[in-house]
């Protein structure tokens, strides 16, 4: 019996394709890799993120007109699913995905991408989200919330991909990427750091950072573009969030993160803490207050 595989596309409103190997930015701007010639959609309007295996999630990027999922205008990263319509600005999208049979004449080329890959690397990973979304969801106008929460997701990733780093998800409210260790990873981890706190000090949406610095599983495929991050490190940076909420921290740091940061002189210990699923308390810092001196 032959097993399903999965083929991933956006039909355009004029029929043709647009496969989804990896992920996908959208807007006016022609370098985006889907162009539109709507002059109602933004530069950078809306990207795809291919998260998984077979999971695509989309973003606004804080754009004037907005991004619809089947009607409904987004305010945070939303999966997609076979049959969801997207709007932006006067073009409308059709997230489609199609199992295929083996003997299907494209399945040779699908059937190569399930041969995962996978590596060992030490990262930095690191986790943000907006502090009570759901709270500020419901004070703002209709139209305000997604604008900015676009906005954030937009400037947060240009810092990251300008610090050298990787997104690998969103997260409804938040993202997770990460930097492959070694060589001046340190000096751009720390850059991104700091460019994140002054976001956290500019921006309107409050919101938490956290990071954390481990041995993590690396898989991909050869027809995606994007890395899928596994392993006990990974998981540890997720309850690393839910530590630094209940201790109302905006940025929270591991003890393996400060050490491989060289940042000992620079943060405060908030004490040990237990980590659900991990043995013994754990260590963790916050960036030291501006000297006054």
């Amino acid at each position: 019996m032959s097993s399903p595989l999965l083929q991933t596309w956006l039909r355009l409103s004029d029929g043709r394709q647009h496969a989804l190997t990896g992920s996908c930015s959208i807007g006016r701007h022609p370098t985006n890799t889907l162009p539109l010639a709507s002059k109602e959609a933004s530069r950078r309007h809306a990207t795809i993120q291919a998260q998984g295996e077979a999971e695509f999630w989309i973003v606004d990027l804080g754009s004037a007109n907005g991004t619809f999922v089947n009607g409904r205008r987004i305010s945070q990263s939303v999966r997609l699913r076979n049959g969801d319509v997207i709007r932006i600005a006067d073009v409308e999208l059709e997230f489609v995905t199609e199992i295929l049979s083996a003997m299907h004449p494209a399945s040779k080329a699908v059937m190569a991408s399930t041969m995962i890959r996978i590596d060992q690397a030490e990262c930095w990973l690191m986790v943000a989200d907006i502090e009570g979304s759901t709270r500020l969801a419901q004070s703002m106008a209709p139209e305000e919330y997604p604008r900015l929460t676009g906005t954030w997701f937009k400037e947060c990733r240009q810092i990251i991909d300008d610090c050298g780093g990787q997104m690998s998800k969103y997260l409804g409210d938040g993202f997770f990427c990460y930097w492959k260790g070694g060589g001046d990873s340190h000096i751009r981890v720390r850059q991104a750091v700091a460019k994140l706190r002054g976001a956290q000090d500019a921006s309107t949406l409050p919101f938490r950072v956290v990071l954390h610095h481990g041995p993590t599983v690396l898989g991909s495929v050869p027809t995606m573009s994007e890395l899928n991050l596994h392993g006990p490190e990974v998981n540890f940076v997720f309850r690393m969030e839910k530590i630094a909420g209940k201790l109302e921290q905006r940025m929270l740091f591991s003890s393996k993160a400060v050490e491989k940061m060289q940042a000992e002189s620079e943060v405060v210990s908030i004490g040990e803490h237990a980590v659900e699923g991990y043995s013994g308390p754990h260590s963790f810092f916050i960036p030291a207050p501006p000297s006054t001196l």
